[in-house]
């Protein structure tokens, strides 16, 4: 006869192997988003030039030390684009019509926005279009999408 302290105690993963990779790979990029925006917010205000006030734009205008700036276009641009692909392969189907639905409607989000503003600024109704806008927009509607997909 078994103890059953003994069994509750042991949690057993009910999860399979994909979905563990998944996971970890998820919480991977997570991990190396939040480094990179960690050190660019740091560095961003370590480097900012001596009589600037911190503003708003500080983190995102302020220049960059050369070897800083080409480590994070490095980890931008080969390390997170090599965990994609890896989730990418692992992921099940629903999931991934779930990235592709919020991919399409991230790509809608850009590719009718951008125009609507720099036509609406070309007019004196906006500000010009500023890129940090337009990358927020694509990532949250994006990300709304597929947990909407996701978990609805």
């Amino acid at each position: 006869m078994t103890d059953l302290s003994q069994r509750d105690s042991r949690k057993s993963d009910t999860r399979g192997p994909s979905e563990r990779a998944n996971h970890r790979l998820l919480v991977l990029s997570g991990g190396v988003g939040g480094l990179i925006g960690l050190a660019l917010a740091t560095v961003s205000l370590l480097s900012m030039p001596h009589g600037r006030k911190l503003d708003d734009h500080a983190v995102w205008t302020s220049p960059l030390p050369l070897w800083f700036a080409i480590v994070m276009a490095l980890l931008w641009g080969v390390v997170i684009p090599i965990i994609s692909w890896r989730w990418h392969r692992v992921v099940d189907e629903h999931e991934r019509q779930a990235y592709r639905d919020g991919a399409v409607a991230s790509f809608y989000t850009v590719g009718l926005g951008v125009p609507v503003w720099w036509l609406l600024w070309r007019g004196g109704v906006l500000p010009p279009v500023q890129v940090d806008w337009v990358y927020g927009a694509m990532r949250t509607v994006g990300s709304i999408v597929w947990l909407w997909r996701k978990y609805a």
